[in-house]
């Protein structure tokens, strides 16, 4: 799946962070929300930061993942500024206030794949998984992939959770049957 995402290069990535924005942010589920739990992109994932921006622009309170030394993760608010984390990630700095994932009104996630019927596919370590369940209910659970990521079927475990919404640079998806 990695080798079949690897090409898009950094013109693609800006073309397609550009898309991602404008259909995450008219989804009415994003164009109410208060807070929206979102993330920063790595190389192989889709470009967020206009997303994050516009968000902010909107007014939206945004928060991002910070990756812990056990490698579950916190969230705290982003207000622009960003650092190096774990795993090569990029987060809001230590002294950014941490926010209960519970406030969210919405969550992005990433997936390495993902298919129609809301079940992603993570990178593996569970960080996602375990987040998620401290998710309040009614929060939707949004991935934002590649349109190369929308794949026939992924493994499903008996604690996943899955998507009800899939943005990509050029397609939403609600969920079908599960």
């Amino acid at each position: 799946m990695a080798a079949r995402r690897g090409g898009s290069g950094p013109r693609a990535a800006q073309t397609g962070g550009a898309e991602i924005a404008r259909r995450v942010l008219a989804l009415p589920e994003v164009a109410t929300a208060v807070w929206v739990a979102a993330f920063v992109g790595l190389p192989n994932e889709p470009d967020t930061r206009q997303l994050l921006a516009a968000l902010r622009a909107h007014g939206t309170r945004v928060l991002l993942p910070a990756v812990r030394e056990d490698l579950d993760l916190d969230f705290r608010e982003f207000t622009g500024a960003l650092v190096p984390g774990a795993l090569g990630t990029r987060e809001p700095p230590p002294a950014a206030p941490a926010v209960d994932l519970a406030a969210a009104d919405v969550v992005l996630v990433p997936a390495v794949a993902v298919d129609r019927r809301g079940h992603r596919l993570g990178r593996g370590g569970g960080s996602y998984d375990r987040a998620l369940r401290r998710v309040h209910p009614q929060a939707p659970l949004v991935a934002v992939v590649d349109d190369l990521a929308i794949v026939d079927g992924v493994p499903v475990d008996a604690h996943d959770l899955s998507v009800s919404v899939i943005v990509t640079p050029t397609q939403v998806v609600r969920r079908g049957p599960v």
